[in-house]
């Protein structure tokens, strides 16, 4: 016999519409717990003799409860605490003519476009061509900023037409909010280091929900949590399932 400190690799398959999407490592799980659950029934004594004893307790058995802890915030990841949809997004440079916006003293417009260069700002007419550093200054030109500079030539909701080029952008980007609730199965390939022996953990149907938000201005390393209930599948007679001293031949 040995205690259990286990360390391990856990995999989540997310079900979409009831569909399987496949496993894949979740990254750094710093915790993973499968908890159960009951509810305690008694029957008090309302008798003079033995008022307020237990003359009968039961414990009703309740849905177990899965709580996920990561720290590494890929896209998928984050469409999981986010409820949301994960994508891969490409957009390829090329040159915007006419654009229009609205100009404001000492406040920031946004193109439509980041990552941009060769910016040329004219009035509604396409009559008078404003002058970069005295009517508007370019923010911040990977964000797509430019803001209307006090003491230019631009009033405070002038309509203006934007001339630029855009260059190549990738990101991973992640919708959020598009589910009510994240429904995986779980799988932790684990070794307990008290004895090297191999462990297995397995959810069969987990639905989470977030239960912290995402601090992207924290001091330290940012985790995301999600906690929920482990269902028992159709089809299936138990929701969870623990293997200990797994031995492969």
């Amino acid at each position: 016999m040995a205690g259990f400190l286990g360390s391990g690799n856990v995999y989540a398959d997310r079900k979409v519409s009831g569909i399987s999407t496949g496993k894949r490592l979740i990254g750094n799980a710093t915790k993973f717990e499968v908890k159960e659950n009951s509810e305690k029934k008694e029957r008090v004594s309302k008798q003079t003799a033995n008022y307020g004893s237990a003359l009968n307790t039961v414990y009703v058995k309740k849905p177990a409860e899965v709580n996920l802890t990561l720290d590494d915030l890929d896209k998928e990841n984050l469409a999981l605490v986010f409820l949301g949809e994960s994508s891969a997004v490409s957009v390829t440079g090329s040159a915007v003519t006419g654009e229009v916006q609205t100009g404001y003293i000492d406040r920031i417009l946004n193109t439509d476009f980041r990552n941009i260069s060769a910016v040329v700002v004219k009035d509604v007419t396409d009559t008078t061509t404003y002058v970069l550093g005295t009517d508007y200054s370019i923010d911040n030109a990977q964000a797509g900023f430019i803001k209307v500079l006090s003491g230019g030539s631009i009033s405070d909701g002038d309509v203006l037409h934007i001339d630029y080029t855009y260059g190549n952008m990738i990101s991973d980007k992640v919708l959020g909010g598009t589910d009510s609730t994240v429904i995986v199965e779980l799988t932790m390939i684990g070794v307990n280091q008290a004895d090297q022996s191999n462990a297995i953990v397995e959810v069969y149907e987990a639905v989470l929900s977030p239960t912290t938000g995402v601090d992207f201005l924290s001091d330290d390393f940012t985790s995301i949590e999600l906690a929920g209930t482990a269902n028992v599948p159709t089809g299936g007679n138990e929701a969870y399932a623990v293997q200990l001293n797994v031995v492969y031949s």
